[in-house]
This record gives structure tokens, C-alpha cells and sequence, in this order.
């Protein structure tokens, strides 16, 4: 049996361990509160660098168009325009400088939506009436465009 001698009173932690129990749970709740706020603040909608390109190279197909419409831009400038800002699009926003290409590169190694674009706008660009009045082929090459830039998937 033991003796009361050998009894002893209880011992008190450390001060700094009660402060170390307290920040513990504070930190980690900080940190919830910092990552929550961190991905709220994340999931809002940014512009990235393509719909940048995209955006801009849309305006500027509706600056051709109202140019053409009135009267600011010959039929043969604006397929020529076109085909830059198309081809200035896929340089932008893809891996190959499709802006020096001719028909044929674009073919065996561009972009198929652009070279497909391109071959649409070459006749009236280069010999206009060739291949039906420029006029009859702005519209489907402006759509075109469009369509390739809008459904572009970098």
C-alpha cells in the first residue's frame, strides 16, 4: 500500500502549451477560411488569353463588314482582311504562324478550319469575279469567320 508521504499534488502544464491549444484551432481555421476565400474569389469568370484574341478578332470582322457596308472597303480588301485577321487568330491562339502561309502549307500543315477559310476567301482576294461576284461570297466569308473563331478549341 502506498503511503500519503509518496502522494504528490498535480502538476500544471506549461503556459505556452495552452497558448499553442488555442492557436492550433485558430490556424486551421484561418487556413479554411483563406482557401475558401482564395477559390471563391478564383471561380469568377476571367478572360483568358484566347477569348481575349477572340473577342478582339471578332470586332475587328465587324469593323470589315461595316466598313464594306459603307463603302470605306473594296470587296477585294475586305476578303484580304479576312484572311489576315483569321490567320492573325491562329497565330495567336494556336501553335502554328499561319499568318505567312500560303493555301497549300495551310493544307498539309495549318489549321484545317483556317485553310478551308482561306480557300474560300482566295478568289475574290486574288482574281475577283473568277469564281462568282466577290459580293455573293463576302457574306458566307464573314460567317466562316466567324464561325471559326467562336468554335476555335485551343
Amino acid at each position: 500500500m502506498l503511503a500519503a508521504a509518496e502522494f504528490t499534488g498535480p502538476t500544471s502544464y506549461s503556459p505556452w502549451l495552452t497558448w499553442l491549444a488555442i492557436l492550433l484551432p485558430v490556424l486551421v481555421i484561418a487556413w479554411y477560411a483563406g482557401v475558401t476565400w482564395w477559390s471563391r474569389s478564383a471561380s469568377r469568370p476571367r478572360a483568358t488569353r484566347a477569348e481575349r484574341h477572340r473577342r478582339e478578332h471578332l470586332a475587328r470582322l465587324d469593323r470589315v463588314e461595316a466598313e464594306v457596308g459603307g463603302g470605306d472597303l473594296s470587296l477585294r480588301e475586305a476578303h484580304q482582311e479576312i484572311s489576315e485577321i483569321v490567320r492573325s487568330f491562329a497565330t495567336a491562339v494556336g501553335a502554328v504562324d499561319a499568318r505567312a502561309m500560303n493555301l497549300e502549307q495551310l493544307r498539309s500543315r495549318g489549321p484545317a478550319p483556317v485553310a478551308d477559310l482561306v480557300a474560300l476567301v482566295y478568289p475574290p482576294e486574288f482574281s475577283p469575279g473568277s469564281q462568282g461576284h466577290p459580293a455573293d461570297r463576302l457574306g458566307p466569308a464573314l460567317s466562316e469567320a466567324r464561325a471559326v473563331i467562336t468554335g476555335w478549341a485551343p
